[in-house]
């Protein structure tokens, strides 16, 4: 045993940008009180990417403990053993938890020693993902309760992870779990056409959410007359299809 571990703790540790308590402001489960895990680190760089800070590992994770009121944070210093992220849980009344980043799933070893322990509470767990990290997503589904996937396109990454998202939908197919594409003014009807493709070569009776990008940097959002015109063509072959914006965007809410 390492020196000033205690018995029965785990060693496992994860580097954590924020955790706090808010409300869901995308995609199905919008509205709902969740506590947001936010775990850094990313293998995508996305144009219209909100959260470049959690890149890399921070010495530091924000906790905002009283819930809604962003100029309350304290740092606390990384990284998180499990015991001390289920510590900072007591702060909160939601049982729904929301895992998100960066890229949550390269935490895959985390993630699934931190559902062991929080399942039998009670705890839910939402899974924010960018799709491509199909195998570490097998390691963690017995935990998870709702997957929801971003649909990466080539405009956005500079890449085509196509391949990446069809072996991940397939795997994610034992849970619920929903598809969001992020559209902004550039993204063309025929990267649309490609994805669609794929989603419903896996399961067409996905929801699929089209949400348009709050501006950033150079990301520019769509028209409404080009969001009604790319949920037309996505509802040729996919049943629901939804037009979804950022609503804490919106809102002013962390």
């Amino acid at each position: 045993m390492k020196p000033g571990v205690k018995s029965g703790e785990s060693q496992l540790k994860a580097n954590l940008a924020e955790i706090m308590e808010s409300i869901q402001g995308e995609g199905l489960l919008v509205g709902s009180r969740q506590v947001f895990l936010r775990f850094t680190g990313c293998n995508l760089r996305c144009s219209y990417c909100d959260t470049p800070a959690s890149f890399q590992p921070l010495p530091y994770c924000q906790v905002a403990k009283v819930t809604g009121r962003g100029d309350l944070w304290e740092q606390v210093p990384n990284p998180f053993s499990v015991e001390q992220v289920l510590e900072q849980l007591k702060n909160y009344s939601s049982q729904w938890i929301s895992l998100t980043g960066g890229e949550p799933l390269l935490w895959a070893d985390f993630i699934k020693e931190m559902g062991a322990s929080l399942k039998p509470q009670g705890y839910k767990l939402l899974l924010e993902t960018n799709g491509t990290l199909y195998e570490q997503l097998g390691e963690c589904l017995p935990y998870i309760d709702v997957i929801s996937m971003d649909y990466k396109l080539p405009s956005a990454t500079g890449m085509d992870c196509g391949a990446k998202h069809a072996q991940f939908l397939t795997v994610a197919v034992e849970k619920p779990v929903y598809i969001k594409i992020v559209i902004d003014a550039k993204v063309d009807q025929e990267e649309i056409e490609e994805a669609v493709e794929i989603i419903t070569a896996v399961n067409p009776n996905i929801t699929l959410i089209l949400q348009a990008v709050t501006p950033i940097r150079d990301a520019v959002s769509p028209s409404i007359e080009k969001l009604l015109d790319l949920q037309k063509i996505c509802q040729e072959t996919i049943r629901d299809v939804r037009i979804i914006p950022q609503i804490h965007k919106m809102m002013g809410l962390i």
